[in-house]
Formats: structure tokens, C-alpha cells, sequence
């Protein structure tokens, strides 16, 4: 007799919600973690927090860790390249810790779809969800970090749910002014923020829920439907039709760059894995444990989520139940 399968449980409720911070060197993303930190103590809320420099010695996480909060560093590479593949382990690690909320702050260098990317690993993903991204620009060296190579300044910036303009009190009113605009264009749909030393309404960040799905009752306009999101999560209910699913993959539209996960078929009893990128859709099956649930995750930038989601819903025979989150 075969022993059954250990099955990843995937509840939604208990996914912590983590933020990440990204912003160059000196552009007052540390102090904006801070007073975040102290926000959600005040709030009674029990925060974690990861850091990474490219250095080996992270001076901010030292200085967190001696005020009595929770750290775990990754130092001497960049979180999505060299040290990209521990990510998922040190995301892991603190999740362990039941903390009521999650804040990774990112070096400057980090490339925000990698980030992203390595967030919504399977290993990871029934323990977190992605809230928010938070890009801290600095108005006085913007022009020059977003025009530096492999920065990642400007691609933060396109993908960041808010903006947050720092250091107002240091530059003049035209020069914040004239970075709002360029911002804009670069990014029309995020919330822009500009401060002074990172003081702002934090609870705006605490309460953006930002993969979450709405249901269609508590949509606010009708605008959200065309919300520009990083991430859609959708856990099919029930075994997926195989060539339906792969005619789906195939024909994403160019909003969506990547899309992972794991799925059944119907005519198989295996569990298969499944890479998208930019046009090329690769699956094979998989014999894993534990199990991950099945799920589907895509990664883009102004795609439809209501849509894409019920393509996915689609692809369940008829008559199957379809209650789904994501």
C-alpha cells in the first residue's frame, strides 16, 4: 500500500502580507523602513524585516537588530542575482516567525521582475503575498542613478505600487515638481508620495493588498478591473482540460512576461510544473514532496487580471466546482 502524499495546504488568510523596499544608495529607503517599523509597533502589529547590500556587512541591519527587531540579512550580492536562489529559504525562515508583516529592503541594484519572481516560488508562496513595491527615489541624483547600466532605477520605478519622492527638505520646489511629472510618465497608475526624512501615511502601505483579488462586489469603479498589478495568483478548484490550457499559455498577451506554477489535467494523474516567458511556455510533469497546491501565477504590468483569471477558470471541465482566490 502506498503511503499518501503530503499536500502544501494553501489558505489565503494566513499568507503574510511583505512589502519590498528599492531605492539607490542613499535615497532614504532605510529611514522610510524605520518608520515603518515604528508605525506598526505603535499599531501593535509585529513586523520582520530582510535586508540586503551588496557589501559584507549591512550597517543598517546591525543598527535594526540592536534596537530589538527581527533581521535577517543577506549581504555580499545582489538579492535576485548572486544571492537570488537563498531568497526563498530566508523567506522561509521568517516566515517561521509568524511576524504580522514582512519588509525586504533591497539594494539599489536589484532588479524589481526577479524579486518578484523569487517571491512567488512555490516553496513560497502559501506562506507570503506580495503587498506592495515601494521605489524611494532621491530628486536630486534620480536623473543620473535611472540612466546609470543595470541600475534597475527606472524599472523599480515602472513597477512600484508607490513613490515615495524623498527628501523634499533637501532640493526646491521646481525640482520635485519636474520629478513628479517625469515620474508620471514613467508610471502613470502608481501613488505617488512626496516627504520629507520618510514621514507619510503609512497605514496607505500597510493596507494596499495588492495581489489579493477582489471579488466583483467590492470593486470600488470599474476602473479596477484594468488594475496595473505585478502579480495575479489563481488556484485552480479542480483538474485543468490540457489543450485548452496550453492554447491559454500560448496566446498571453505581451503584458504578461512570466507565468509559473503547477496544474493537473484531466487525463493524467500526475501534478505538472510549467514555466512562461515572454513567449516561450515550457511544462513537464513533476513527482514532488510535499506536493505544492496548484496554482498559477503571471507576472506583468498592465494585463487584465478579471480576464486573466477567468481564462484560467476556463480551462475547468464543466461541471467542476469553480471557487477559486488569488
Amino acid at each position: 500500500m502506498t503511503a499518501a502524499k503530503e499536500r502544501v495546504v494553501f489558505h489565503e488568510p494566513a499568507r503574510i502580507p511583505i512589502h519590498l523596499i528599492s531605492g539607490f544608495l542613499g535615497s532614504g529607503k532605510t529611514t522610510l523602513l524605520r518608520r515603518l517599523l515604528a508605525h506598526c509597533l505603535a499599531k501593535g502589529l509585529k513586523p520582520a524585516i530582510m535586508m540586503n547590500e551588496y557589501g559584507e556587512v549591512n550597517i543598517d541591519g546591525e543598527f535594526l537588530r540592536g534596537q530589538g527587531y527581527t533581521v535577517r540579512e543577506m549581504t555580499n550580492g545582489c538579492i535576485c542575482c548572486t544571492i537570488g536562489g537563498t531568497l526563498g529559504l530566508a523567506l522561509q525562515e521568517v516566515a517561521a516567525l509568524k511576524p504580522d508583516v514582512i519588509f525586504l529592503e533591497a539594494t539599489g541594484l536589484a532588479d524589481p521582475v526577479e524579486l518578484i519572481d523569487q517571491a512567488t516560488k512555490e516553496d513560497v508562496l502559501p506562506l507570503v503575498r506580495l503587498a506592495s513595491l515601494i521605489a524611494v527615489l532621491d530628486p536630486i541624483n534620480f536623473a543620473h542613478f535611472a540612466a546609470a547600466l543595470h541600475s534597475g532605477v527606472r524599472q523599480q520605478t515602472e513597477l512600484a505600487d508607490f513613490i515615495v519622492i524623498n527628501k523634499r527638505d533637501l532640493t526646491d520646489a521646481q525640482t520635485v515638481a519636474a520629478l513628479v511629472a517625469q515620474v508620471r510618465a514613467i508610471n502613470a497608475r502608481a501613488e505617488i508620495v512626496v516627504t520629507a526624512q520618510g514621514v507619510m501615511d503609512y497605514d496607505r502601505i500597510l493596507h494596499h493588498r495588492g495581489e489579493i483579488v477582489h471579488s466583483a462586489s467590492d470593486r470600488p469603479h470599474h476602473g479596477a478591473l484594468h488594475d496595473h498589478f505585478h502579480t495575479l495568483t489563481v488556484l485552480p478548484p479542480a483538474p485543468l482540460l490540457r489543450e485548452r490550457f496550453e492554447r491559454l499559455m500560448r496566446s498571453l498577451p505581451p503584458t504578461v512576461w512570466r507565468a509559473k506554477g503547477f496544474v493537473r489535467f484531466t487525463d493524467s494523474t500526475e501534478q505538472w510544473m510549467f514555466q512562461y516567458v515572454t513567449g516561450d511556455f515550457a511544462m513537464e510533469w513533476v513527482d514532488l514532496l510535499p506536493e505544492p497546491p496548484e496554482h498559477v501565477v503571471f507576472i506583468g504590468q498592465g494585463f487584465d487580471r478579471e480576464a486573466l483569471r477567468s481564462a484560467v477558470l476556463a480551462c475547468v471541465p464543466p461541471g467542476s466546482s469553480t471557487t477559486a482566490s488569488g
